[in-house]
């Protein structure tokens, strides 16, 4: 953080110096944008104006994400969810076996013949929404307990009980910083910052 004070410090100058009075304001806020999105910006008051003059721009039409050319800062990019454990794969909530196109990737699934981890059923008796013949379960991942379901597909591909194949599905991690944003560091390598935009 200290490093990066110092680049863009030197950044914000060197724009202002150089620029034309339009591109030097561009510049300057893109720079303090960076600056305070890589760091804790919600916990340091000097970065609450111009994140809160971000915040408020992106609702204007034909909003363009502010840069830092001289940290070669890309736009923010959004990522809502966490990737699946290794192993399982992101599909939605209400897709087959062909993952359908469009469709939010809410849900991470693998197949019951990969599972090596151990499964403990919550009762004996099927359950679920809707009669589809799912069973809650309780998985360990990573050293944490998880509530997952298991349910069989149709030979249809849809989800109704059947002897299709086994699937366990567990619902998707969402990110606390689902923005991301790319810059290059003081050695020029390329850096990924995570942040949110909750108000302090």
């Amino acid at each position: 953080m200290t490093i990066l004070k110092l680049i863009l410090g030197g950044a914000v100058a060197i724009a202002s110096a150089a620029a034309l009075p339009s591109q030097s304001k561009a510049s300057e806020w893109g720079c303090q944008v960076l600056l305070c999105l890589s760091g804790d910006w919600q916990g340091t008051p000097s970065c609450h104006p111009p994140i809160y003059k971000l915040i408020a721009a992106m609702e204007a039409p034909g909003f363009n994400w502010p840069t830092c050319p001289q940290a070669n800062s890309s736009a923010a990019r959004f990522e809502k969810y966490e990737d699946c454990p290794s192993g399982w794969q992101a599909v939605g909530s209400s897709e087959s076996d062909r993952p359908s196109l469009g469709q939010e990737r809410n849900i991470c699934r693998i197949a019951a013949d990969r599972l090596s981890l151990p499964v403990v059923f919550k009762n004996n008796a099927l359950g679920g929404h809707h009669g589809d013949g799912s069973r809650q379960v309780q998985i360990e991942i990573d050293g944490k307990v998880v509530a997952a379901t298991i349910q069989t597909a149709g030979n249809d591909g849809g989800h109704s009980l059947g002897n299709g194949p086994t699937y366990y599905t567990i619902p998707r991690p969402m990110r606390g910083k689902p923005w991301f944003l790319e810059y290059d560091d003081a050695n020029g390598v390329r850096q990924k910052s995570w942040f949110n935009l909750n108000m302090p």
